[in-house]
């Protein structure tokens, strides 16, 4: 088989060596230099490298390298930054795949919302998406402005109310693609899997500790999984339904106010930060390798095995925070059974990210109840510290 693979994502995360025998197939890697640096020297491969800036139109960029009659089988694009825009080039190519509307409804964050309100049973944030809707008033506390289609929480500001959103809007970006949504106070969940044949399987809830939006401010994120329940069971099959999210991972984020889940957003893709690992590491589950598989029609790897163990990590912000060498854990912490790991990363980088490598700090760990993983993560966030 002839495999084109746009490659933006860690390739340690993606492992696509675990899927698919590059002496036996025909396999070309596509992206930037900087991405393509992390490609193992021993694989039998080909690159392509895209020039600088071409992930700002990065349809076109790929088309000028790759054409239809380099017969290519399959696309594979398992980033956040590359799923919509593959959609266009797998067309230009005659590559079957998921359509680009189909794409768009987990990317745009307006129109899964409407989709989720059509479902009729689902609660959700009230939002707007034009200045014509202000008219008709909206609500009074408080209010986020965001991207439909962002990624990472970039864009997104909170304001202290509605009208401060709507005066925001109208004296910076304007409304062309953005949306105004009601701010929720519950904790905020993500909820990881892949769907095969329709079926979600390898299902896992966890909670945020503080948020994306806080790390967009500079403060350290985390998660923890939690158990799952029969509530989160109906929700996820519920919104995967709405969605129409056929086959591949997902990352969907909702509230939980301990009764019902409130619908954030969605992403048929994978989640990011350490989720990969800390999924695998409960569920003996990698799950790229379960979503190339099924795309590739090829034997999965065989799984690890589960752990009773639940899971969770602390990334810190490199856009707006110390470097690795100001960042002091205490002994206490190093010996501690909980700690599976933590890293030190490229330090102080100005760049939003949530990859490790580029980061302070980051570190996995473990404990036998959601209850004690969460005391060890707040733990760790109080007692390292900068100097």
């Amino acid at each position: 088989m002839k495999i084109l693979i746009l490659h933006q994502a860690p390739f340690k995360k993606m492992r696509y060596d675990l899927v698919i025998d590059h002496q036996q197939h025909q396999v070309t890697y596509i992206g930037l230099q900087q991405h393509l640096n992390d490609l193992p020297e021993a694989l039998h491969l080909q690159k392509i490298v895209l020039p600088p800036g071409s992930e700002k139109a990065l349809v076109s960029a790929v088309l000028a390298r790759v054409s239809p009659s380099d017969g290519y089988a399959s696309l594979l694009a398992l980033s956040e930054y590359g799923i919509l825009e593959a959609c266009q080039i797998r067309a230009e190519l005659g590559i079957p795949g998921p359509s680009y509307q189909q794409i768009e409804r987990v990317r745009d964050k307006v129109k899964m919302k409407q989709r989720i309100a059509e479902q009729g049973t689902l609660r959700y944030p009230r939002f707007i998406e034009t200045p014509e809707q202000v008219a008709g008033g909206g609500w009074t506390g408080k209010t986020i402005s965001k991207p439909r289609d962002g990624a990472s929480s970039q864009g997104i500001v909170l304001h202290d109310s509605f009208s401060q959103a709507v005066a925001h809007l109208e004296s910076t970006t304007g409304w062309a693609n953005y949306e105004l949504e009601e701010f929720i106070e519950a904790p905020l969940y993500h909820f990881d899997g892949v769907v095969v044949a329709g079926e979600v399987k390898h299902l896992l809830a966890s909670r945020y500790i503080n948020s994306p939006l806080k790390y967009l401010a500079g403060v350290p994120v985390g998660s923890f999984q939690v158990a799952l329940n029969d509530t989160f069971r109906t929700f996820i099959d519920q919104v995967i339904g709405a969605l129409e999210i056929r086959r591949g991972c997902f990352h969907i984020e909702a509230f939980y106010d301990g009764r019902a889940c409130i619908f954030l957003e969605a992403a048929n893709r994978l989640g990011g930060a350490r989720i990969v690992e800390t999924h695998q590491f409960r569920t003996g589950v990698h799950l790229p390798s379960v979503e190339i598989s099924d795309y590739l029609a090829l034997p999965a790897p065989r799984h690890q095995p589960d752990s009773t163990q639940y899971f969770g990590f602390v990334l810190y912000p490199a856009h707006q925070a110390q470097d690795a060498k100001t960042l002091s854990i205490p002994e206490s912490l190093l010996c501690s059974p909980h700690l599976v790991s933590f890293q030190r990363g490229g330090g102080q980088t100005g760049t939003l990210t949530y990859n490790e490598d580029l980061l302070p700090l980051s570190l996995i760990a473990r404990a036998d109840s959601p209850q004690r993983l969460q005391l060890f993560l707040q733990r760790c966030l109080t007692e390292i510290s900068a100097h």
